[in-house]
Protein backbone atom coordinates (compact mmCIF):
# COMPACT_ATOMS: atom_id res chain seq x y z
CA UNK A 1 0.00 0.00 0.00
CA UNK A 2 1.30 3.33 -0.66
CA UNK A 3 2.31 6.12 1.70
CA UNK A 4 -0.46 8.30 0.48
CA UNK A 5 -3.40 5.80 0.65
CA UNK A 6 -2.43 4.81 4.02
CA UNK A 7 -1.89 8.24 5.23
CA UNK A 8 -5.75 9.31 3.43
CA UNK A 9 -6.97 5.82 5.12
CA UNK A 10 -5.61 7.27 8.76
CA UNK A 11 -7.09 10.88 8.34
CA UNK A 12 -10.43 8.87 7.19
CA UNK A 13 -10.67 7.04 10.64
CA UNK A 14 -9.22 9.91 12.16
CA UNK A 15 -12.51 12.47 10.93
CA UNK A 16 -14.95 9.57 11.63
CA UNK A 17 -14.14 9.49 15.32
CA UNK A 18 -13.74 12.62 15.55
CA UNK A 19 -17.46 13.57 13.84
CA UNK A 20 -18.86 10.40 16.05
CA UNK A 21 -17.24 12.30 18.94
CA UNK A 22 -18.70 15.50 18.15
CA UNK A 23 -22.03 13.90 17.04
CA UNK A 24 -21.81 12.43 20.31
CA UNK A 25 -21.46 15.40 22.42
CA UNK A 26 -23.78 17.92 21.15
CA UNK A 27 -26.52 15.09 21.42
CA UNK A 28 -25.49 14.94 25.20
CA UNK A 29 -25.33 18.89 25.13
CA UNK A 30 -28.96 19.18 23.84
CA UNK A 31 -30.30 16.63 25.94
CA UNK A 32 -29.14 17.76 29.10
CA UNK A 33 -30.23 21.38 27.79
CA UNK A 34 -33.94 20.49 26.83
CA UNK A 35 -34.12 18.44 30.51
CA UNK A 36 -32.57 21.72 32.27
CA UNK A 37 -35.30 23.70 30.21
CA UNK A 38 -38.08 21.36 31.00
CA UNK A 39 -37.01 20.90 34.81
CA UNK A 40 -36.90 24.76 34.96
CA UNK A 41 -40.42 25.08 33.56
CA UNK A 42 -41.77 22.13 35.36
CA UNK A 43 -40.24 23.47 39.24
CA UNK A 44 -42.01 26.72 38.31
CA UNK A 45 -45.42 24.92 37.27
CA UNK A 46 -44.77 23.17 40.62
CA UNK A 47 -44.76 26.19 42.32
CA UNK A 48 -47.69 27.75 40.82
CA UNK A 49 -49.78 24.76 41.93
CA UNK A 50 -48.49 24.50 45.30
CA UNK A 51 -49.64 28.33 45.82
CA UNK A 52 -53.04 27.90 43.98
CA UNK A 53 -53.66 24.80 46.08
CA UNK A 54 -52.98 26.01 49.18
CA UNK A 55 -55.02 29.07 48.57
CA UNK A 56 -58.05 26.77 47.68
CA UNK A 57 -57.41 24.33 50.73
CA UNK A 58 -57.25 27.90 52.53
CA UNK A 59 -60.54 28.97 51.47
CA UNK A 60 -62.94 25.46 51.41
CA UNK A 61 -61.05 23.70 54.80
CA UNK A 62 -63.29 24.70 57.12
CA UNK A 63 -65.84 23.01 56.40
CA UNK A 64 -64.13 19.37 56.42
CA UNK A 65 -64.27 18.19 60.63
CA UNK A 66 -63.30 14.75 59.98
CA UNK A 67 -59.88 12.98 58.63
CA UNK A 68 -62.06 11.38 55.65
CA UNK A 69 -63.71 14.70 54.65
CA UNK A 70 -60.18 16.32 55.22
CA UNK A 71 -58.66 14.49 52.06
CA UNK A 72 -61.66 14.72 50.47
CA UNK A 73 -61.43 18.63 50.22
CA UNK A 74 -57.74 18.47 49.88
CA UNK A 75 -58.67 15.98 47.00
CA UNK A 76 -61.75 18.44 45.39
CA UNK A 77 -59.26 21.59 45.22
CA UNK A 78 -56.07 19.73 44.08
CA UNK A 79 -58.20 18.10 40.99
CA UNK A 80 -59.42 21.75 40.64
CA UNK A 81 -56.21 23.29 40.36
CA UNK A 82 -56.16 21.73 36.88
CA UNK A 83 -52.36 20.95 36.16
CA UNK A 84 -51.68 18.20 33.65
CA UNK A 85 -49.12 15.67 35.60
CA UNK A 86 -50.03 16.47 38.74
CA UNK A 87 -49.71 13.86 41.65
CA UNK A 88 -50.85 14.58 45.35
CA UNK A 89 -50.12 12.24 48.33
CA UNK A 90 -50.90 13.32 51.82
CA UNK A 91 -49.59 11.33 54.50
CA UNK A 92 -48.50 8.63 52.22
CA UNK A 93 -51.39 8.05 50.49
CA UNK A 94 -52.24 8.64 46.88
CA UNK A 95 -55.02 10.87 46.46
CA UNK A 96 -54.72 12.29 42.74
CA UNK A 97 -52.55 9.89 40.54
CA UNK A 98 -53.18 11.15 36.76
CA UNK A 99 -50.67 9.25 35.97
CA UNK A 100 -49.09 5.59 34.91
CA UNK A 101 -46.42 5.77 37.59
CA UNK A 102 -45.94 6.34 41.47
CA UNK A 103 -43.75 8.90 41.54
CA UNK A 104 -43.66 8.35 45.68
CA UNK A 105 -41.38 5.38 44.16
CA UNK A 106 -38.66 7.50 42.67
CA UNK A 107 -38.42 10.70 45.21
CA UNK A 108 -38.67 10.64 48.99
CA UNK A 109 -40.25 13.57 49.82
CA UNK A 110 -40.06 15.42 53.21
CA UNK A 111 -40.79 18.77 54.79
CA UNK A 112 -38.30 21.64 54.46
CA UNK A 113 -36.36 19.08 51.82
CA UNK A 114 -37.29 21.85 49.15
CA UNK A 115 -37.91 20.77 44.92
CA UNK A 116 -36.77 17.38 44.31
CA UNK A 117 -36.42 15.95 40.54
CA UNK A 118 -36.06 12.84 39.34
CA UNK A 119 -35.95 11.17 35.79
CA UNK A 120 -37.26 7.41 34.80
CA UNK A 121 -38.09 5.11 32.10
CA UNK A 122 -41.96 3.21 32.57
CA UNK A 123 -43.51 1.52 29.75
CA UNK A 124 -41.19 2.51 27.15
CA UNK A 125 -41.46 5.80 27.86
CA UNK A 126 -39.55 8.63 29.54
CA UNK A 127 -40.85 10.72 32.66
CA UNK A 128 -39.60 13.90 34.82
CA UNK A 129 -40.53 14.05 38.19
CA UNK A 130 -40.87 17.08 40.25
CA UNK A 131 -41.82 17.44 44.06
CA UNK A 132 -42.11 19.11 46.97
CA UNK A 133 -43.51 18.32 50.22
CA UNK A 134 -45.36 20.93 52.05
CA UNK A 135 -47.79 21.09 55.15
CA UNK A 136 -51.72 22.31 54.94
CA UNK A 137 -53.78 22.77 57.83
CA UNK A 138 -51.22 20.38 59.76
CA UNK A 139 -51.79 17.72 56.76
CA UNK A 140 -48.56 16.73 55.59
CA UNK A 141 -49.03 16.89 51.80
CA UNK A 142 -45.91 15.82 48.71
CA UNK A 143 -47.49 17.49 45.67
CA UNK A 144 -45.87 16.15 42.12
CA UNK A 145 -45.49 16.95 38.33
CA UNK A 146 -44.92 13.91 36.51
CA UNK A 147 -43.79 15.09 32.33
CA UNK A 148 -43.45 12.99 29.62
CA UNK A 149 -40.30 13.21 27.92
CA UNK A 150 -40.24 10.90 25.53
CA UNK A 151 -40.23 13.43 22.95
CA UNK A 152 -36.79 14.63 23.77
CA UNK A 153 -35.47 10.83 22.70
CA UNK A 154 -37.19 11.68 19.61
CA UNK A 155 -35.88 15.20 19.18
CA UNK A 156 -32.53 13.80 19.69
CA UNK A 157 -33.34 10.84 17.30
CA UNK A 158 -33.82 13.21 14.56
CA UNK A 159 -31.20 15.23 15.25
CA UNK A 160 -28.50 12.27 15.60
CA UNK A 161 -30.21 11.56 12.08
CA UNK A 162 -28.81 15.34 10.67
CA UNK A 163 -25.65 15.01 12.71
CA UNK A 164 -24.65 11.76 10.90
CA UNK A 165 -25.58 13.04 7.39
CA UNK A 166 -23.42 16.15 8.45
CA UNK A 167 -20.69 14.49 9.75
CA UNK A 168 -20.67 12.08 6.64
CA UNK A 169 -20.77 15.07 4.18
CA UNK A 170 -17.73 16.66 6.34
CA UNK A 171 -15.95 13.62 6.26
CA UNK A 172 -16.17 13.09 2.48
CA UNK A 173 -15.02 16.90 1.73
CA UNK A 174 -12.35 16.25 4.42
CA UNK A 175 -11.08 13.38 2.94
CA UNK A 176 -10.95 15.20 -0.17
CA UNK A 177 -9.53 18.35 1.26
CA UNK A 178 -6.73 15.71 2.97
CA UNK A 179 -5.96 13.88 0.01
CA UNK A 180 -5.01 17.04 -1.58
CA UNK A 181 -2.91 18.07 0.80
CA UNK A 182 -1.11 15.04 1.60
CA UNK A 183 -0.44 14.31 -2.45
CA UNK A 184 0.70 18.61 -2.85
CA UNK A 185 3.03 17.46 0.53
CA UNK A 186 4.34 13.85 -0.68
CA UNK A 187 4.92 15.28 -4.25
CA UNK A 188 8.86 16.00 -3.03
CA UNK A 189 8.88 12.64 -2.08
CA UNK A 190 7.47 11.07 -5.62
CA UNK A 191 9.88 13.06 -7.54
CA UNK A 192 12.59 11.73 -5.02
CA UNK A 193 11.49 8.28 -5.40
CA UNK A 194 11.38 8.90 -9.51
CA UNK A 195 14.80 10.62 -9.56
CA UNK A 196 16.35 7.83 -7.37
CA UNK A 197 15.13 5.61 -9.82
CA UNK A 198 16.66 7.34 -12.77
CA UNK A 199 20.48 7.69 -10.88
CA UNK A 200 19.77 3.85 -10.24
CA UNK A 201 19.37 3.30 -13.58
CA UNK A 202 22.92 5.21 -14.39
CA UNK A 203 20.84 8.63 -14.83
CA UNK A 204 23.91 10.00 -11.95
CA UNK A 205 23.69 13.73 -13.10
CA UNK A 206 20.17 13.84 -11.83
CA UNK A 207 19.06 16.03 -9.58
CA UNK A 208 15.58 17.02 -7.34
CA UNK A 209 14.74 20.40 -7.42
CA UNK A 210 14.43 21.86 -3.72
CA UNK A 211 10.88 24.16 -3.51
CA UNK A 212 11.16 24.69 0.24
CA UNK A 213 12.82 24.50 3.70
CA UNK A 214 10.84 21.72 5.59
CA UNK A 215 11.86 18.63 6.81
CA UNK A 216 11.28 17.44 2.73
CA UNK A 217 12.96 20.29 1.50
CA UNK A 218 16.36 19.60 3.82
CA UNK A 219 15.64 15.93 2.93
CA UNK A 220 16.05 16.57 -0.80
CA UNK A 221 19.29 19.01 -0.33
CA UNK A 222 20.85 15.64 1.36
CA UNK A 223 19.66 13.82 -1.39
CA UNK A 224 21.28 15.97 -3.63
CA UNK A 225 24.36 15.89 -2.15
CA UNK A 226 24.25 12.35 -1.64
CA UNK A 227 23.80 11.95 -5.74
CA UNK A 228 26.83 14.73 -6.18
CA UNK A 229 29.27 12.51 -4.09
CA UNK A 230 28.01 9.39 -5.67
CA UNK A 231 28.09 10.53 -9.24
CA UNK A 232 32.02 12.26 -8.46
CA UNK A 233 32.78 8.81 -7.08
CA UNK A 234 31.61 7.21 -10.21
CA UNK A 235 33.38 9.52 -12.35
CA UNK A 236 36.27 8.89 -10.39
CA UNK A 237 36.14 5.40 -10.62
CA UNK A 238 35.47 5.13 -14.49
CA UNK A 239 38.10 7.75 -14.88
CA UNK A 240 40.69 5.57 -13.14
CA UNK A 241 39.52 2.43 -14.97
CA UNK A 242 39.82 4.67 -18.32
CA UNK A 243 43.69 4.94 -17.11
CA UNK A 244 43.78 1.69 -15.62
CA UNK A 245 43.35 -0.02 -19.11
CA UNK A 246 45.18 2.70 -20.81
CA UNK A 247 48.11 1.87 -18.29
CA UNK A 248 47.69 -2.36 -18.62
CA UNK A 249 46.99 -1.72 -22.72
CA UNK A 250 50.20 0.78 -22.48
CA UNK A 251 52.24 -2.02 -20.34
CA UNK A 252 51.18 -4.77 -23.02
CA UNK A 253 52.16 -2.76 -25.66
CA UNK A 254 55.75 -1.29 -24.33
CA UNK A 255 56.51 -5.00 -22.91
CA UNK A 256 55.19 -7.09 -26.33
CA UNK A 257 58.54 -5.48 -28.51
CA UNK A 258 61.77 -5.93 -26.48
CA UNK A 259 59.86 -9.45 -24.78
CA UNK A 260 60.01 -10.66 -28.66
CA UNK A 261 62.87 -9.40 -29.59
CA UNK A 262 64.77 -11.18 -26.37
CA UNK A 263 62.93 -14.55 -27.24
CA UNK A 264 64.13 -14.03 -30.70
CA UNK A 265 67.79 -13.56 -29.42
CA UNK A 266 67.58 -16.64 -27.23
CA UNK A 267 66.12 -19.12 -30.17
CA UNK A 268 69.34 -17.75 -32.47
CA UNK A 269 71.66 -18.01 -29.69
CA UNK A 270 70.23 -22.04 -29.15
CA UNK A 271 70.08 -23.09 -32.30
CA UNK A 272 72.38 -20.55 -34.83
CA UNK A 273 76.07 -20.54 -34.40
CA UNK A 274 77.52 -17.50 -34.18
CA UNK A 275 81.28 -16.08 -33.87
CA UNK A 276 82.23 -14.71 -30.73
CA UNK A 277 82.05 -11.20 -31.81
CA UNK A 278 78.30 -11.59 -32.91
CA UNK A 279 77.61 -13.64 -30.11
CA UNK A 280 79.07 -11.31 -27.68
CA UNK A 281 77.23 -7.94 -29.70
CA UNK A 282 73.97 -10.31 -29.07
CA UNK A 283 74.50 -10.55 -25.48
CA UNK A 284 75.04 -7.05 -25.52
CA UNK A 285 71.66 -6.18 -27.20
CA UNK A 286 69.95 -8.58 -24.89
CA UNK A 287 71.75 -7.05 -21.62
CA UNK A 288 70.28 -3.54 -22.91
CA UNK A 289 66.87 -4.17 -23.42
CA UNK A 290 66.31 -6.45 -20.17
CA UNK A 291 67.72 -3.14 -18.23
CA UNK A 292 65.58 -0.93 -20.53
CA UNK A 293 62.72 -3.78 -19.06
CA UNK A 294 63.93 -3.38 -15.33
CA UNK A 295 64.18 0.83 -15.78
CA UNK A 296 60.93 0.88 -16.86
CA UNK A 297 59.26 -1.56 -14.16
CA UNK A 298 60.82 0.20 -11.70
CA UNK A 299 59.42 3.75 -12.89
CA UNK A 300 55.82 1.63 -13.07
CA UNK A 301 56.50 0.41 -9.34
CA UNK A 302 56.87 3.79 -8.53
CA UNK A 303 53.79 5.11 -10.30
CA UNK A 304 51.67 2.78 -8.65
CA UNK A 305 52.82 3.02 -5.28
CA UNK A 306 53.16 6.70 -5.06
CA UNK A 307 50.35 7.49 -3.09
CA UNK A 308 51.46 4.35 -0.28
CA UNK A 309 54.89 5.59 0.02
CA UNK A 310 55.19 9.17 0.28
CA UNK A 311 55.96 10.47 3.64
CA UNK A 312 55.24 14.33 2.97
CA UNK A 313 57.20 16.75 6.16
CA UNK A 314 58.13 20.59 5.95
CA UNK A 315 61.74 20.17 4.22
CA UNK A 316 64.32 22.31 2.85
CA UNK A 317 64.05 23.33 -0.65
CA UNK A 318 67.82 24.40 -1.04
CA UNK A 319 68.80 21.21 0.10
CA UNK A 320 66.39 19.60 -2.35
CA UNK A 321 67.62 21.41 -5.11
CA UNK A 322 71.60 20.23 -3.98
CA UNK A 323 70.83 16.84 -4.35
CA UNK A 324 68.76 17.37 -7.99
CA UNK A 325 71.89 19.05 -8.61
CA UNK A 326 74.29 16.48 -7.57
CA UNK A 327 71.82 13.60 -9.42
CA UNK A 328 71.75 15.18 -12.57
CA UNK A 329 75.65 15.69 -12.91
CA UNK A 330 76.15 12.51 -15.09
CA UNK A 331 72.50 13.92 -17.17
CA UNK A 332 74.29 16.95 -18.05
CA UNK A 333 78.07 15.66 -18.72
CA UNK A 334 76.02 12.86 -21.51
CA UNK A 335 73.84 15.33 -23.39
CA UNK A 336 76.58 18.54 -23.28
CA UNK A 337 74.41 20.62 -21.06
CA UNK A 338 74.46 23.09 -18.45
CA UNK A 339 72.17 23.74 -14.99
CA UNK A 340 71.13 26.81 -13.76
CA UNK A 341 69.37 26.67 -10.63
CA UNK A 342 68.11 30.01 -8.66
CA UNK A 343 66.39 29.35 -5.06
CA UNK A 344 63.91 32.08 -3.64
CA UNK A 345 61.88 29.25 -1.37
CA UNK A 346 62.79 27.94 1.73
CA UNK A 347 60.59 25.13 2.52
CA UNK A 348 58.29 23.25 1.59
CA UNK A 349 55.62 20.32 2.88
CA UNK A 350 57.18 17.58 0.62
CA UNK A 351 58.66 14.30 0.21
CA UNK A 352 62.09 15.22 -0.65
CA UNK A 353 62.68 11.57 -2.58
CA UNK A 354 59.96 11.90 -4.94
CA UNK A 355 60.39 15.48 -5.35
CA UNK A 356 63.73 14.83 -6.45
CA UNK A 357 63.04 12.03 -8.65
CA UNK A 358 60.15 14.40 -10.19
CA UNK A 359 62.91 17.19 -10.92
CA UNK A 360 65.27 14.36 -12.25
CA UNK A 361 63.14 13.12 -14.68
CA UNK A 362 62.20 17.05 -15.79
CA UNK A 363 65.89 17.75 -15.73
CA UNK A 364 66.28 14.70 -18.22
CA UNK A 365 63.74 15.49 -20.36
CA UNK A 366 64.75 19.03 -20.98
CA UNK A 367 68.56 17.83 -22.06
CA UNK A 368 67.07 15.00 -24.10
CA UNK A 369 65.24 17.75 -25.97
CA UNK A 370 68.19 20.50 -26.08
CA UNK A 371 71.19 20.76 -28.18
CA UNK A 372 74.78 20.35 -26.23
CA UNK A 373 75.97 23.68 -25.23
CA UNK A 374 72.58 24.73 -24.06
CA UNK A 375 71.43 25.84 -20.41
CA UNK A 376 69.28 24.16 -18.31
CA UNK A 377 67.32 26.45 -15.77
CA UNK A 378 66.13 25.22 -12.43
CA UNK A 379 64.57 27.79 -10.25
CA UNK A 380 62.48 27.33 -6.88
CA UNK A 381 60.31 30.78 -5.85
CA UNK A 382 57.61 30.99 -3.53
CA UNK A 383 55.60 27.85 -3.95
CA UNK A 384 56.59 27.18 -7.25
CA UNK A 385 59.42 24.77 -8.87
CA UNK A 386 60.44 25.32 -12.35
CA UNK A 387 62.17 23.30 -14.86
CA UNK A 388 62.64 25.51 -18.38
CA UNK A 389 64.73 24.63 -21.85
CA UNK A 390 65.72 26.26 -24.85
CA UNK A 391 65.14 22.96 -26.74
CA UNK A 392 63.11 21.75 -29.44
CA UNK A 393 59.83 22.25 -27.64
CA UNK A 394 56.47 20.34 -27.84
CA UNK A 395 53.77 20.29 -30.60
CA UNK A 396 50.60 21.84 -29.93
CA UNK A 397 49.05 18.79 -30.50
CA UNK A 398 50.43 17.12 -27.84
CA UNK A 399 50.78 19.48 -25.47
CA UNK A 400 47.63 18.10 -23.29
CA UNK A 401 48.92 14.69 -23.77
CA UNK A 402 52.39 14.19 -22.85
CA UNK A 403 51.33 13.22 -19.19
CA UNK A 404 49.04 11.01 -20.42
CA UNK A 405 51.12 7.35 -19.85
CA UNK A 406 52.56 5.61 -22.45
CA UNK A 407 51.84 8.40 -24.62
CA UNK A 408 55.21 9.84 -26.71
CA UNK A 409 54.95 12.29 -29.37
CA UNK A 410 57.97 11.09 -31.60
CA UNK A 411 57.66 7.28 -30.80
CA UNK A 412 61.28 7.07 -32.58
CA UNK A 413 62.81 9.55 -31.20
CA UNK A 414 61.98 8.82 -27.70
CA UNK A 415 62.73 5.25 -28.35
CA UNK A 416 66.18 6.69 -29.49
CA UNK A 417 66.58 8.40 -26.46
CA UNK A 418 65.52 5.35 -24.14
CA UNK A 419 62.14 6.96 -23.24
CA UNK A 420 58.94 5.25 -22.48
CA UNK A 421 56.33 7.73 -22.17
CA UNK A 422 56.11 7.37 -18.44
CA UNK A 423 58.32 10.26 -17.15
CA UNK A 424 55.57 13.34 -17.61
CA UNK A 425 52.97 10.84 -15.98
CA UNK A 426 55.13 10.14 -13.04
CA UNK A 427 56.04 13.80 -12.27
CA UNK A 428 52.12 14.52 -12.34
CA UNK A 429 51.47 12.07 -10.14
CA UNK A 430 54.05 12.88 -7.71
CA UNK A 431 52.45 16.48 -8.08
CA UNK A 432 49.45 15.14 -7.16
CA UNK A 433 50.83 13.82 -4.04
CA UNK A 434 51.93 16.78 -2.88
CA UNK A 435 48.18 18.34 -3.43
CA UNK A 436 50.56 20.48 -6.07
CA UNK A 437 49.59 21.19 -9.88
CA UNK A 438 51.49 20.75 -13.00
CA UNK A 439 51.46 23.12 -15.12
CA UNK A 440 53.21 22.89 -19.11
CA UNK A 441 54.39 25.65 -21.36
CA UNK A 442 56.06 25.00 -24.28
CA UNK A 443 56.66 26.76 -27.95
CA UNK A 444 58.17 24.67 -30.75
CA UNK A 445 61.83 25.62 -31.64
CA UNK A 446 61.84 28.00 -28.54
CA UNK A 447 61.79 25.41 -25.00
CA UNK A 448 59.42 24.28 -22.74
CA UNK A 449 58.94 25.35 -19.23
CA UNK A 450 57.30 22.79 -16.47
CA UNK A 451 55.90 24.12 -13.12
CA UNK A 452 54.94 22.06 -10.38
CA UNK A 453 52.41 24.92 -8.05
CA UNK A 454 51.73 23.98 -5.06
CA UNK A 455 48.96 25.36 -2.97
CA UNK A 456 49.17 28.97 -1.85
CA UNK A 457 49.30 27.45 1.93
CA UNK A 458 52.33 25.34 1.71
CA UNK A 459 54.59 28.51 1.58
CA UNK A 460 55.90 29.16 4.57
CA UNK A 461 59.09 31.33 4.12
CA UNK A 462 60.47 33.41 1.21
CA UNK A 463 64.05 34.13 1.00
CA UNK A 464 65.79 36.97 -1.21
CA UNK A 465 67.67 35.44 -4.23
Amino acid sequence: MKLRTKLTAMCAVLLLITAAALSGAMLWQVREQSYKNLTQRSEEKLAGLVSTFGEAVTRNYSTAESPSSQKAVLQYCFRNCGVDGGVLAVAGELLSAPTRIDPRSYLNLHLGGGVQTARCSAGGKDYLIVGRAVELKQAECQVYLVADTSYIRGELGQLLVRFLLLALGICVLGLFVVRWLIRRALAPLSQLQATADRIASGNYGERVSVASRDEVGLLAENFNRMAEAVETHVQTLTEQNARQQLFIGGVTHEFKTPLTSLLLNVDTLRTVYLPEEKREALLESMDSQLRWLEQMVQKLLKLISLGKSAQIKPSSVPELLEQVEEMTKPIMVKYGTTLEISCAADKLPMDKDLLCSALVNLIENSAKASSPGQSIRLRAEGNRLEVSDSGRGIPRKDLNRVTEPFYMGDPSRSKKNGGFGLGLALVKEIAAVHGAVLELESTPGAGTTVRIVFPASCNETVIGQ
